[in-house]
Protein backbone atom coordinates (compact mmCIF):
# COMPACT_ATOMS: atom_id res chain seq x y z
CA UNK A 1 0.00 0.00 0.00
CA UNK A 2 1.30 3.14 -0.95
CA UNK A 3 1.64 6.73 1.16
CA UNK A 4 -1.59 7.81 -0.71
CA UNK A 5 -3.50 5.07 0.50
CA UNK A 6 -3.60 3.26 -2.79
CA UNK A 7 -2.72 0.02 -3.50
CA UNK A 8 0.69 -1.29 -5.25
CA UNK A 9 0.72 -2.81 -8.75
CA UNK A 10 2.61 -6.17 -8.73
CA UNK A 11 6.14 -6.46 -9.35
CA UNK A 12 7.37 -8.24 -12.82
CA UNK A 13 9.83 -10.59 -11.70
CA UNK A 14 13.52 -9.59 -12.94
CA UNK A 15 15.14 -11.91 -15.01
CA UNK A 16 17.91 -14.47 -13.15
CA UNK A 17 21.30 -12.13 -13.71
CA UNK A 18 19.60 -8.51 -12.42
CA UNK A 19 18.28 -10.46 -9.58
CA UNK A 20 21.57 -11.76 -8.73
CA UNK A 21 22.73 -8.49 -8.97
CA UNK A 22 20.20 -6.93 -6.80
CA UNK A 23 20.99 -9.59 -4.39
CA UNK A 24 24.41 -8.20 -4.11
CA UNK A 25 23.37 -4.89 -4.17
CA UNK A 26 20.82 -4.96 -1.53
CA UNK A 27 24.09 -7.03 0.60
CA UNK A 28 26.50 -4.17 0.34
CA UNK A 29 23.48 -1.66 1.50
CA UNK A 30 22.51 -3.46 4.39
CA UNK A 31 26.51 -4.30 5.51
CA UNK A 32 27.22 0.00 4.90
CA UNK A 33 23.38 0.94 7.22
CA UNK A 34 23.76 2.99 10.29
CA UNK A 35 22.02 2.38 13.40
CA UNK A 36 19.21 4.15 14.11
CA UNK A 37 20.32 5.63 17.77
CA UNK A 38 21.50 9.18 16.98
CA UNK A 39 22.30 7.86 13.23
CA UNK A 40 22.36 10.33 10.37
CA UNK A 41 21.67 9.20 6.55
CA UNK A 42 19.75 6.03 7.50
CA UNK A 43 16.91 4.79 5.01
CA UNK A 44 13.18 4.87 6.13
CA UNK A 45 10.93 2.39 4.15
CA UNK A 46 6.68 3.19 4.41
CA UNK A 47 4.77 1.21 6.90
CA UNK A 48 1.84 -0.65 5.60
CA UNK A 49 -1.58 1.02 6.81
CA UNK A 50 -0.23 4.63 6.93
CA UNK A 51 2.22 6.86 5.50
CA UNK A 52 4.66 6.29 8.81
CA UNK A 53 8.20 5.94 7.90
CA UNK A 54 9.86 2.60 9.65
CA UNK A 55 13.53 3.29 10.74
CA UNK A 56 16.00 1.29 9.04
CA UNK A 57 18.50 -0.44 10.82
CA UNK A 58 21.05 -3.29 10.18
CA UNK A 59 23.72 -4.88 12.35
CA UNK A 60 25.63 -7.90 13.76
CA UNK A 61 25.10 -11.55 13.73
CA UNK A 62 25.24 -14.19 16.52
CA UNK A 63 24.83 -17.04 14.33
CA UNK A 64 21.34 -18.37 15.95
CA UNK A 65 18.19 -18.39 14.75
CA UNK A 66 14.69 -19.12 16.73
CA UNK A 67 11.35 -18.27 15.46
CA UNK A 68 7.42 -18.32 16.67
CA UNK A 69 4.24 -17.81 15.30
CA UNK A 70 2.04 -15.65 16.90
CA UNK A 71 -0.99 -17.76 15.45
CA UNK A 72 -0.07 -21.05 17.61
CA UNK A 73 0.02 -21.01 21.78
CA UNK A 74 3.17 -22.86 21.32
CA UNK A 75 6.63 -21.07 20.73
CA UNK A 76 8.44 -23.18 18.12
CA UNK A 77 10.07 -22.75 14.94
CA UNK A 78 8.28 -24.93 12.85
CA UNK A 79 10.40 -28.62 13.90
CA UNK A 80 8.53 -28.84 17.13
CA UNK A 81 11.67 -26.56 18.91
CA UNK A 82 10.39 -24.42 21.89
CA UNK A 83 12.29 -21.45 21.83
CA UNK A 84 14.70 -20.72 24.92
CA UNK A 85 13.82 -17.96 27.46
CA UNK A 86 16.02 -15.18 25.76
CA UNK A 87 15.21 -15.65 22.57
CA UNK A 88 11.54 -15.67 23.76
CA UNK A 89 11.45 -12.23 25.25
CA UNK A 90 13.04 -10.87 22.56
CA UNK A 91 10.01 -12.37 20.20
CA UNK A 92 7.38 -11.27 22.85
CA UNK A 93 8.62 -7.76 22.72
CA UNK A 94 8.71 -7.30 19.35
CA UNK A 95 5.08 -8.42 18.73
CA UNK A 96 3.96 -6.82 22.21
CA UNK A 97 5.38 -3.82 20.21
CA UNK A 98 2.81 -4.22 17.14
CA UNK A 99 0.11 -5.00 19.26
CA UNK A 100 0.76 -1.71 21.26
CA UNK A 101 0.79 0.17 17.94
CA UNK A 102 -2.57 -1.58 16.61
CA UNK A 103 -4.34 -0.96 20.32
CA UNK A 104 -3.35 2.85 20.52
CA UNK A 105 -4.92 3.48 16.80
CA UNK A 106 -7.76 1.70 17.34
CA UNK A 107 -11.17 3.53 18.38
CA UNK A 108 -9.80 7.46 18.77
CA UNK A 109 -6.03 6.85 18.61
CA UNK A 110 -3.53 7.92 21.29
CA UNK A 111 -0.30 9.02 20.97
CA UNK A 112 0.29 9.15 25.04
CA UNK A 113 -0.44 5.39 24.92
CA UNK A 114 1.86 4.25 27.80
CA UNK A 115 2.41 1.17 25.79
CA UNK A 116 3.94 2.60 23.56
CA UNK A 117 7.03 4.16 25.25
CA UNK A 118 7.46 0.41 27.03
CA UNK A 119 8.02 -1.43 23.78
CA UNK A 120 9.97 1.21 21.45
CA UNK A 121 12.60 3.38 21.70
CA UNK A 122 14.44 5.92 19.91
CA UNK A 123 13.64 6.53 16.60
CA UNK A 124 10.77 3.96 16.04
CA UNK A 125 9.07 5.64 19.32
CA UNK A 126 9.07 8.89 17.80
CA UNK A 127 7.69 7.47 14.59
CA UNK A 128 4.78 5.52 16.28
CA UNK A 129 3.95 8.52 18.14
CA UNK A 130 3.82 10.58 14.97
CA UNK A 131 1.62 8.48 13.06
CA UNK A 132 -0.72 7.97 16.11
CA UNK A 133 -0.79 11.65 16.32
CA UNK A 134 -1.84 11.83 12.40
CA UNK A 135 -4.89 9.38 12.64
CA UNK A 136 -5.89 11.39 15.78
CA UNK A 137 -5.76 14.71 13.76
CA UNK A 138 -6.89 12.93 10.46
CA UNK A 139 -10.00 11.42 11.70
CA UNK A 140 -8.22 8.43 10.92
CA UNK A 141 -8.45 4.54 12.79
CA UNK A 142 -7.10 1.33 12.22
CA UNK A 143 -9.91 -1.50 13.00
CA UNK A 144 -9.42 -5.35 12.60
CA UNK A 145 -10.58 -7.32 9.20
CA UNK A 146 -13.79 -8.93 9.56
CA UNK A 147 -11.73 -12.56 8.57
CA UNK A 148 -8.38 -11.61 9.74
CA UNK A 149 -5.46 -13.84 8.96
CA UNK A 150 -3.70 -14.06 12.52
CA UNK A 151 -0.73 -14.40 10.62
CA UNK A 152 2.40 -13.51 12.04
CA UNK A 153 6.24 -15.44 11.89
CA UNK A 154 8.95 -14.05 13.90
CA UNK A 155 12.51 -15.41 13.67
CA UNK A 156 15.11 -13.84 16.31
CA UNK A 157 18.78 -13.90 13.70
CA UNK A 158 21.22 -12.28 15.87
CA UNK A 159 21.80 -11.23 19.11
CA UNK A 160 24.84 -9.36 19.69
CA UNK A 161 24.58 -7.82 23.44
CA UNK A 162 21.96 -5.30 23.32
CA UNK A 163 21.33 -5.32 20.49
CA UNK A 164 19.15 -8.37 18.39
CA UNK A 165 17.82 -8.61 14.99
CA UNK A 166 14.05 -10.82 13.92
CA UNK A 167 13.11 -11.36 10.75
CA UNK A 168 9.33 -11.44 10.34
CA UNK A 169 6.68 -12.37 7.84
CA UNK A 170 3.36 -10.83 8.36
CA UNK A 171 -0.05 -10.46 6.65
CA UNK A 172 -1.45 -6.89 6.96
CA UNK A 173 -5.37 -6.86 6.69
CA UNK A 174 -5.96 -4.02 9.21
CA UNK A 175 -8.05 -2.02 8.21
CA UNK A 176 -7.87 2.18 8.16
CA UNK A 177 -11.39 3.79 8.82
CA UNK A 178 -13.05 7.24 8.91
CA UNK A 179 -13.94 7.61 12.49
CA UNK A 180 -16.85 10.34 11.95
CA UNK A 181 -18.13 7.17 9.35
CA UNK A 182 -17.09 4.09 10.24
CA UNK A 183 -16.07 4.40 6.61
CA UNK A 184 -13.18 2.16 4.80
CA UNK A 185 -10.31 4.06 3.70
CA UNK A 186 -7.78 0.83 3.04
CA UNK A 187 -8.76 -2.58 3.27
CA UNK A 188 -5.76 -3.93 1.40
CA UNK A 189 -4.43 -7.21 2.14
CA UNK A 190 -0.56 -7.64 1.79
CA UNK A 191 2.35 -9.75 3.13
CA UNK A 192 5.34 -8.51 4.22
CA UNK A 193 8.89 -9.70 5.35
CA UNK A 194 10.46 -6.77 7.69
CA UNK A 195 13.31 -6.69 9.42
CA UNK A 196 13.35 -5.36 13.00
CA UNK A 197 16.07 -4.29 15.19
CA UNK A 198 15.58 -4.05 19.12
CA UNK A 199 17.02 -2.59 21.89
CA UNK A 200 18.08 -3.82 25.67
CA UNK A 201 16.63 -0.53 27.61
CA UNK A 202 16.95 -1.02 31.99
CA UNK A 203 16.87 -4.48 31.51
CA UNK A 204 14.10 -4.49 28.30
CA UNK A 205 14.02 -5.29 24.99
CA UNK A 206 12.55 -2.49 23.01
CA UNK A 207 12.01 -2.33 19.19
CA UNK A 208 14.36 0.74 17.70
CA UNK A 209 13.89 -0.03 14.02
CA UNK A 210 12.73 -1.73 11.15
CA UNK A 211 12.86 -2.49 7.57
CA UNK A 212 10.81 -3.31 5.12
CA UNK A 213 12.41 -5.83 3.01
CA UNK A 214 9.84 -7.43 0.82
CA UNK A 215 5.71 -6.88 0.01
CA UNK A 216 3.41 -9.16 -1.77
CA UNK A 217 -0.23 -8.36 -2.57
CA UNK A 218 -2.44 -10.66 -0.48
CA UNK A 219 -1.49 -13.63 1.54
CA UNK A 220 1.66 -14.77 -0.64
CA UNK A 221 5.22 -14.98 -0.61
CA UNK A 222 6.92 -15.65 2.61
CA UNK A 223 3.81 -16.59 3.94
CA UNK A 224 3.06 -19.84 1.67
CA UNK A 225 6.54 -20.69 2.47
CA UNK A 226 6.76 -23.77 4.59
Amino acid sequence: MSSTGQPRSPRCAPPPLLALALVVLLALVAGCGSDDDGATGSTTTLDRTTSTARSSTTGGTSGTTSSVSSSTPTPSDGSGTTLDLADQAIVDAYVGYWDARLAANTGTPNPQDPALAQYATGNQLEAVIAETQKNLDEGRAFQAAPNPANFRRVTVVSVDGDRAEVQECFVDDTQVVERSTGRVLNDAVSTQSVLGTLRLVDGSWRVSGSELVQRWEGVAGCALAS
